[in-house]
């Protein structure tokens, strides 16, 4: 069929088709272009939440009392203060007391710093003179302050020494 030959309503079916087709393509077209490349709004570059810090922990807080235990390798401190202070830097609350345990074969004589003056705090020198199996405790310390303790006879001897400093409650 030539052109020439169709009737008014051939030429538009004829049109139609060709207005069908390129409907078809653009209506392809148009879903090819919102795919964007296989990637989803889902996959948005949305940033990140910006996580909370966690906040440094403070120090321990003071004990309410702590035991040392002497030994012919020295002092050594309960397990229990030992997960917040060294024996080097124990802190307690004012009014707190201290108690040696001579658990050596040898006599421990325990008093405060510095080496023959003794007079840092005096309230250790109360812990004194401690035969095998003996244990005593200090009298509270009240006085806001650091001072270090060591054995009398074992003087000089890091292994036989410690440091208390008292804080307020």
């Amino acid at each position: 069929m030539d052109a020439a030959r169709l009737t008014h309503g051939e030429k538009g079916c004829a049109a139609g088709k060709r207005c069908f087709t390129l409907l078809l393509m653009l209506a392809l077209f148009v879903a090819a272009l919102s795919c964007g490349g296989g990637t989803s709004p889902a996959a948005s570059s949305a940033p990140a939440p910006t996580p909370t810090p966690t906040p440094a922990p403070g120090p321990p807080t003071p004990l309410s009392g702590a035991t040392i235990t002497i030994t012919a390798a020295g002092f050594s401190l309960d397990q229990t203060s030992l997960k917040s202070y060294p024996l080097s830097d124990i802190h307690v609350y004012q009014g707190s007391s201290l108690t040696f345990i001579n658990a050596d074969t040898q006599t421990h004589d325990v008093l405060s710093d510095p080496f023959g003056a003794h007079n840092d705090c005096p309230e250790l020198n109360t812990a004194g003179f401690l035969t095998p199996g003996q244990s005593r405790t200090t009298v509270p310390l009240t006085v806001l302050r650091s001072c270090g303790f060591h054995d009398h006879q074992n003087e000089g001897n890091a292994l036989f020494g410690g440091k208390v400093t008292i804080e307020a409650r």
